[in-house]
């Protein structure tokens, strides 16, 4: 139930971030500045959360099982990431540090979306969550993506 909890929490922070990014029209940079905090501190520090802390039930709701030394370790490397945005954002380095951290981010939202649909395709996981993570990740990449062009063009 807290693993849903904290999906639906992680998604809806998304949600607000883009609706912020989207309501900013005109500039590029702060559309982006905005964006980036909301996507990468809940995709990756609430996950990484969930993979340290409630880690059995994170592993069987994803079908992977009951947690382990690598998924605390992945989660740790996903909490570290969502601390970096916040270091970037406090210590004011600005639009080239946001994009790399968020270019980290998408990265691994792809790469663990493909692991999800190899998982489902040739190790028959069918569970809800594996099978969202490519298509959710898709429509992240879909939406995400211009902002980032955007700002990286205009600054």
């Amino acid at each position: 139930m807290l693993n849903t909890i904290i999906e639906v929490v992680r998604w809806a922070c998304v949600s607000v971030g883009f609706f912020f990014a989207f309501s900013h029209q005109g500039n590029p940079v702060a559309q982006f500045g905005i964006l980036c905090p909301f996507l990468v501190i809940p995709l990756a520090g609430l996950t990484g959360i969930e993979s340290v802390f409630f880690a059995r039930t994170a592993g069987i709701q994803s079908g992977y099982g009951q947690g382990g030394a690598y998924q605390r370790q992945s989660g740790l490397n996903n909490i570290a990431t969502a601390l970096t945005v916040v270091l970037v954002y406090w210590l004011g380095w600005g639009l080239y540090a946001q994009a790399a951290v968020m270019t980290t981010m998408l990265t691994f939202m792809t790469l663990s979306a493909a692991n999800h649909a190899w998982s489902a395709i040739r190790e028959g996981n069918r569970s809800i969550k594996n099978l969202m993570r490519p298509l959710m990740t898709a429509v992240l990449l879909i939406f995400a993506l211009p902002f980032m062009v955007r700002a990286l063009a205009a600054g």
